[in-house]
């Protein structure tokens, strides 16, 4: 059967017509209708799923971010957070707290007011976090694994304390990936050697004269060897070798020797100046567990301020022999050098022809007098106080504790710190009646 275009259909009346206009009862209902479907229906990224969360930057100044808005559409508190960054090093039953670490506040959304922090030399660290309620801590540090802390819940604004968060080393590296050597300058070629996360330098590892360093560059078509005017050191080092870094004639920066370090060996440092001006700025980090300075470790080096740590116990035979000093901060306005109270032997020579810089001792050891009814020749036996142990032209004053001072002759004094030397101080400054001595 054909139906032409111009045929009508018949519709009964229970059939339902569609009209064009909509009622404004049938306008509500539609919009209704749609409402329910973007419900069910989000759209991709949409809806009320959760940001992950975001570190903030460090960067800039604090300033409204693109998503700042977004973040103050939720409740937002402040915690004052608080903390210790620890680590247990490899072969220790005992954790140590960890300075210079970088502390982040992971939020679900970011906050231009948050901004990372760095943990003090005693590991601790103290910020404050804008947080919608939960937040992570990220902790960083060279050598170590980063750690993320669990989420941290806080409805209200006040203070939270994440305790200690502990690190872990990363594996010690081997070969050529225990050091790297980068150029520092486009002239004379001045190298920075930076030693990567070692616990130990081994003996000569690094030595100027050694394999390593000895490596041949082309200055204006001349060959030359390696300069090295500035040394790195890893946070994770526990001990330098003997003459694990001897010989570095041109240093000129600035030497940190790292929290963990507990022994220089002999003449670890050896030779460590510059011929054509002043040498290196030698540092312990506060905290230093530093105890023992090896036989010759700083001998015939030029420094530029050295401030001895509270934990050392020993100086070894010339530890410091042939040094020129320039003790220039204001630390020093006397150029004094101070020995401090846990050192309990200064060997033969360790400071003598000590030429310029230093023009005061000031020995505050108890540790370093002479025990009761020992022998006349004691010091010339190198037990505490070694022959010529402080002997140096430089020097035109000494303070020792009144239990040091009594406890030696006159002639042992002028063994150990020289002859022509009377000048003996209290710790309070008055002098000592040299003269009366026995």
């Amino acid at each position: 059967m054909t139906i032409s275009a111009n045929s009508k259909r018949t519709y009964s009346k229970r059939q339902i017509t569609f009209s064009g206009r909509l009622t404004p009862a049938g306008l509500l209902l539609a919009v209704f209708a749609a409402s329910l479907l973007l419900i069910a229906c989000p759209s991709p990224g949409g809806g009320a799923a959760a940001s992950p969360e975001v570190e903030a930057s460090a960067a800039g100044p604090a300033g409204p971010s693109p998503r700042d808005g977004a973040a103050a559409a939720l409740p937002t508190y402040t915690a004052t957070v608080t903390g210790t960054v620890t680590t247990l090093p490899p072969g220790e039953s005992s954790s140590i707290n960890l300075p210079g670490a970088k502390v982040s506040a992971l939020t679900t959304l970011p906050n231009s007011a948050n901004r990372p922090t760095t943990a003090a030399p005693d590991g601790r660290f103290e910020f404050q976090v804008k947080h919608p309620g939960t937040f992570r801590l990220k902790v960083e540090n060279t050598c170590y694994k980063p750690t993320t802390t669990a989420p941290v819940t806080a409805s209200a604004d006040g203070s939270h304390d994440a305790g200690a968060i502990s690190l872990t080393p990363v594996p010690e590296p081997t070969g050529t990936d225990r050091y790297s050597i980068a150029p520092q300058s486009s002239g004379y070629p001045d190298y920075k050697l930076t030693v990567n996360c070692v616990r130990a330098i081994r003996d000569n590892e690094f030595d100027a004269d050694g394999r390593i360093i000895k490596t041949a560059n082309v200055w204006n078509g001349i060959p030359v060897l390696t300069t090295i005017t500035e040394i790195a050191l890893p946070p994770t080092l526990k001990s330098i070798g003997g003459r694990g870094l001897q010989g570095h004639r041109r240093m000129s920066k600035t030497l940190t020797i790292p929290r963990n370090v507990e022994t220089l060996g002999e003449e670890a440092f050896q030779y460590l100046r510059r011929y054509d001006g002043d040498g290196p700025t030698v540092v312990f980090e506060t905290g230093s567990r530093l105890k023992t300075i090896g036989v010759r470790a700083f001998a015939e080096s030029t420094l530029i301020d050295l401030t001895l740590p509270e934990n050392l116990e020993t100086i070894e035979n010339q530890a410091f022999f042939n040094v020129q000093f320039f003790l220039n901060t204001t630390e020093f306005p006397s150029g004094a050098l101070i020995i401090p109270a846990k050192v309990s032997r200064i060997g033969t020579e360790a400071f003598a022809r000590v030429r310029i810089g230093i023009r005061a001792l000031d020995i505050r050891s108890e540790l370093l007098a002479k025990p009761p009814g020992a022998a006349s020749n004691f010091p010339l036996k190198n037990d505490l106080l070694g022959s010529g142990s402080l002997r140096s032209p430089a020097i035109t004053s000494i303070t020792l504790p009144p239990k040091v001072y009594n406890s030696y002759t006159r002639a042992e004094l002028q063994d150990i710190f020289g002859s022509s030397f009377s000048s003996y101080r209290k710790p309070d400054g008055t002098a000592y009646n040299f003269a009366s001595k026995p």
